[in-house]
C-alpha cells in the first residue's frame, strides 16, 4: 500500500457522513461504512495508483486535496494529458476496486492528499454482514462510475470541436 497511513479522526468521520458515498445511507448504516475505512495520505505530486496496475484493491474517497487523473495512449507519456481532477468528496479507483482489473488511468496527488479508503476485502465483509449498506455503496459507484463517463465524454467532444477548429482550412487573404 502507498502513501502514509493515519487514523481517521472523530472531524474525518463527521465530514464523510456528509459526503455523496453516504447520501442514501442512515447515520447507522454510514456508521458501519465508516468503520471500515482506513486514512492514506500523499503529498503533492505523488502517485495513488498507475494506469495498467492492479497492485492495490483500494476506493480512495478524497477528504482534502485534489488529485489529477491523467492517461497515456499505448506507451506514449504525453504532458499535459490530465482528463478531470477530483476533489473533496469525490472517489477515484472506482472500476478496479469494483471488478479487480487493472487501473485504465492513473491518479497523482496535484496537492497534498488526504484520503479515506476501502479495500476489496473489507467491503466484502460488509456486504457479508449488511447487504444493504454494501448495496448503497455500489449503487452509489455505479453512479459515480456514470458521471466519470459522462465528464470524460464531455472532454472527448471538446478535443473533437478543437481537432476539427485546427485542422479547419484557412482563408487566403
Amino acid at each position: 500500500m502507498s502513501g502514509m497511513q493515519f487514523d481517521l479522526n472523530d472531524e474525518d468521520e463527521t465530514v464523510l457522513y456528509t459526503f455523496p458515498i453516504c447520501a442514501h445511507m442512515s447515520h447507522e448504516e454510514a456508521g458501519i461504512f465508516v468503520q471500515h475505512l482506513a486514512g492514506l495520505q500523499y503529498g503533492a505530486g505523488e502517485t495513488l495508483f498507475t494506469q495498467g496496475s492492479h497492485l492495490d484493491d483500494h476506493l480512495f474517497i478524497i477528504l482534502d486535496g485534489e488529485v489529477e487523473i491523467d492517461a497515456r495512449l499505448a506507451d506514449l507519456e504525453v504532458p499535459g494529458t490530465t482528463i478531470i481532477s477530483q476533489k473533496r468528496g469525490d472517489v477515484t479507483g472506482i472500476l478496479s476496486f469494483i471488478d479487480g482489473r487493472k487501473h485504465v488511468a492513473s491518479a497523482r496527488a496535484k496537492t497534498d492528499v488526504r484520503t479515506a479508503v476501502i479495500t476489496r476485502q473489507d467491503y466484502a465483509h460488509i456486504k457479508s454482514r449488511h447487504p444493504h449498506v454494501a448495496t448503497c455503496i455500489l449503487e452509489f459507484l455505479i453512479v459515480a462510475a456514470d458521471n466519470l463517463a459522462c465528464q470524460l465524454m464531455d472532454k472527448y467532444v471538446e478535443s473533437l470541436g478543437y481537432i476539427r477548429g485546427a485542422m479547419r482550412p484557412r482563408s487566403l487573404p
